[in-house]
């Protein structure tokens, strides 16, 4: 595993959508079919859009992005084997961690139904064609749709959300861009909107994406706190991000 490095993000990143589908070798392909239809023999999970990252440019003034349509098949492929090779998926996607006015950092826990059971992370997610503009992803508007539903917290409540840093290394050296989410609400009132949430799932039988929340308070104690005492895992960017906050 690559080390987890964060970068604050000092320049314009654009993630440009290509037109042209990204194609695999016949026999990676193959491999990759083949993994799916045993992985998922009870129709779990959906094979939609996941968007790859073909390319990466950097100049003086932005850093751009050329992604390519594959799908959720090869994402995962490429997770649980941990394979490793030229056609492997590479993503990358937005995480916010949210702040309430009474200073609480809140992250969740995942919920059993989803692919990584019992992880701890900010909210966020994988890119979809809704946070589309021509050919562009606006990364901030899909981690503010992710906030809402997984949260259940409306725009409204956003005070302000920022970029600070970009992500590389860690398990699977994905790329992540890490937002800051500052609400108008305390950590209580947090907490009773996503429970909210969570009845209103349960009553039409769905399951939230978080099985729970967790909120550390912004102080170094606390911070440090929940660093040396948390054993549940959590993906790869948490830890390092909390101590840069």
């Amino acid at each position: 595993m690559k080390p987890v490095l964060l970068q604050v993000v000092a320049k314009s990143l654009k993630l440009i959508l290509d037109n042209h589908p990204l194609q695999l070798p016949k026999s990676f392909q193959s491999e990759v079919e083949t993994f799916w239809s045993r992985f998922n023999h009870d129709n779990r999970f959906t094979n939609g859009e996941v968007f790859h990252i073909d390319e990466m440019k950097e100049t003086e003034q932005e850093i751009v992005f050329d992604l390519r349509l594959s799908d959720y098949a090869h994402y995962l492929y490429s997770v649980k084997t941990k394979n490793r090779s030229d056609h492997a998926c590479r993503v990358i996607y937005g995480a916010g961690l949210v702040e309430t006015k009474d200073s609480y950092f809140v992250f969740g826990e995942m919920n059993d139904h989803t692919a990584y059971p019992g992880r701890l992370q900010c909210v966020g997610g994988g890119l979809s064609r809704t946070d589309l503009q021509s050919n562009q992803f606006q990364l901030q508007d899909s981690v503010l749709r992710e906030m809402t539903e997984e949260l259940g917290i409306q725009l409204h409540c956003v005070t302000s959300c920022s970029v600070r840093f970009l992500k590389t290394g860690g398990d699977y050296d994905f790329l992540a861009v890490l937002f800051h989410i500052q609400l108008n609400l305390t950590n209580s009132q947090l907490e009773y909107e996503y429970n909210k949430l969570s009845e209103a799932s349960i009553a039409i039988g769905e399951k939230s994406e978080f099985v729970r929340l967790v909120s550390v308070k912004n102080e170094p104690s606390s911070i440090n706190n929940f660093i040396n005492n948390n054993h549940r895992p959590s993906v790869d960017y948490l830890i390092p991000l909390l101590k840069e906050m």
